[in-house]
């Protein structure tokens, strides 16, 4: 058989590697499916964030006094009303990335295109200083923020202790306080002025057996004018005090996010707010410091700035993981 002269060596070494790159082709291609299998073999599994109130190491119910309170810790409290909203939810993994999560709506949890919002009740109002009429706030408990994420190992979790500005804005502004949705029909301040974040209300005892109260509500100021419902003129209320969460070493399934009473109520003297009286107290409606002096220590605990309502997830010291 005789040679096609005009088939030269140089055309054998195009067609050699044509067909090598081709090979290589064909493996990278596999490499690629591969990978996508893997990520689309990846499920989204159910979570809960739990939480639950500490006084030390004493869990937190109706039922006892808890002592050591007050900058001479001669004070016993007994927490009557503890609620707050959770907002802003983030979960990372060990890389620092953001690992997407889904999250449940019910009862306790809204979102709309403002954002997500879950309400944690952490007392009933059934028994011991629960029940108290004028500390007492809502029968129904909730301690667990609930959805689901794909879960590639969480080692961090941020969050924010509050109501997000354009949702409080949405929801004031298109409905009334009767028609707001669930959970979004409780802890305001008016109406008309906007939101609590977080509130707490409590017993107070000296060791003379002298009675007092607290209350304690941290919320958004300074968001409307005169005669005008919150954030109707204008985005965001003057001071938003909204406290900020990051908790390291953080997994959903095996830690539960832990408020500690003795952090939020540390540096407070309980002294008495009216003239001549010898009860106890806690005064702080997020008010100015020359007007409620508790709201300094309050504030301070919680990383937020009394002068710019400002807050500072590391200067947070009431919220911890567990």
């Amino acid at each position: 058989m005789q040679l096609n002269r005009n088939f030269k060596p140089s055309r054998i070494a195009s067609l050699l590697a044509a067909v090598f790159l081709t090979a290589c082709g064909s493996s990278d291609s596999s490499n690629d499916s591969t990978g996508d299998d893997d990520q689309n073999n990846l499920v989204a599994s159910a979570f809960s964030l739990n939480f639950k109130a500490m006084s030390g190491v004493e869990e937190v119910n109706c039922d006892t006094m808890y002592a050591g309170f007050g900058t001479d810790q001669s004070y016993s409290v007994g927490v009557s009303d503890l609620r707050f909203y959770v907002s802003n939810i983030k979960f990372y993994d060990q890389y620092d990335v953001e690992i997407e999560a889904t999250l449940d709506e019910n009862e306790f949890q809204y979102q709309n295109e403002q954002g997500f919002v879950a309400l944690i009740d952490l007392t009933s109002s059934d028994s011991g200083t629960c029940a108290l009429d004028s500390l007492s706030g809502t029968s129904r408990v909730n301690s667990v923020i609930s959805g689901s994420y794909v879960d590639t190992g969480v080692a961090k979790v941020t969050f924010e202790v509050g109501l997000p500005q354009a949702m409080m804005k949405e929801v004031i502004n298109t409905t009334s306080a009767e028609d707001a949705p669930s959970p979004l029909n409780e802890m305001y301040w008016s109406w008309a002025s906007g939101y609590r974040h977080f509130l707490m209300n409590f017993a107070i005892e000296d060791t003379n057996g002298i009675a007092g109260d607290g209350f304690l509500h941290i919320g958004s100021k300074n968001c409307t004018g005169d005669g005008l419902l919150a954030l109707e003129t204008q985005d965001e209320c003057e001071y938003i005090n909204t406290p900020k969460v990051e908790l390291d070493n953080f997994d959903p399934a095996i830690n539960t996010v832990t408020l500690d009473i003795q952090s939020i109520l540390a540096g407070l003297a309980f002294a008495p707010t009216a003239e001549g009286s010898d009860a106890p107290a806690v005064r702080c409606h997020s008010a100015p410091v020359a007007m409620q002096a508790d709201c300094g220590p309050v504030f301070s605990n919680f990383g937020i700035s009394t002068e710019t309502g400002a807050t500072v997830a590391a200067d947070n010291v009431t919220i911890t993981a567990e």
